[in-house]
């Protein structure tokens, strides 16, 4: 694979637990999709379809190859033997999870990166980017979960932050409005959806995104992290 294009690890800290995950990005190029291409099966191409534009075939395609590569890192399967479900709306996840030990998946991608998470354990994991200059509509802030104002300027990290959340979740929109804030710290916000407790924190202290805007999140069931 040529220099540059090897998947880069990239390291989480925020939130807590987030660093047990494996996080791998890859520019969102040609070049790229051609380095990765051997790590495809027949499946993901035959998924790949189903996107009428070339530019979202391409990005699915190179977030399924570099779903397999970080994959056959943390359970050191051949990536082609790694059964993987692919639903539109929904979170990938791997449909051997006898062998697998249970993993959480998630990713993200913009016309610059793509951003693959793998969580083993019970929690499940959320990633989401948005490029810097894009610009949400006004009423996008009446859909989120804080009640009181904030200034114009959060709105699309705020955004990331509930999306990523979401992912994290698992329900994707469908479940925006059972969201709720509980609060917040130094690292980020506290949300909670019937029995799930979800710790979501920007990337804005992440190297190597300048013109994204981006979060990741944790999930897990009630009890399992402190109250805030």
């Amino acid at each position: 694979m040529a220099a540059g294009l090897q998947p880069e690890r990239v390291r989480m800290i925020w939130p807590p637990g987030a660093r047990r995950g494996t996080y791998y990005r890859l520019p969102n190029t040609p070049a790229a999709l051609a380095a990765m291409r051997h790590y495809l099966t027949g499946a993901d191409r035959r998924a790949a379809r189903r996107h009428r534009h070339r530019e979202r075939r391409s990005a699915f395609l190179i977030a399924s190859a570099l779903l397999r590569f970080a994959l056959a890192e943390v359970l050191g399967r051949p990536p082609g033997r790694i059964a993987l479900e692919r639903r539109p709306q929904r979170r990938p996840r791997v449909l051997s999870p006898r062998w697998a030990g249970g993993v959480a998946l998630s990713l993200t991608h913009t016309d610059d990166w793509i951003l693959v998470a793998v969580l083993p354990g019970r929690a499940r994991v959320g990633v989401d980017l948005e490029p810097a200059g894009r610009q949400p509509k006004a009423n996008l802030s009446r859909r989120l979960p804080w009640t009181d104002p904030f200034p114009a300027a959060e709105l699309l990290g705020r955004w990331t932050l509930v999306e990523a959340a979401l992912k994290a979740h698992g329900r994707g929109l469908a479940g925006l409005s059972q969201l709720r804030v509980i609060g917040r710290d130094h690292a980020g916000w506290h949300f909670s959806s019937g029995p799930w407790q979800i710790r979501s924190a920007p990337l804005a202290g992440l190297t190597g995104f300048p013109r994204d805007v981006g979060a990741v999140a944790l999930a897990e069931n009630s009890g399992r992290f402190k109250a805030p």
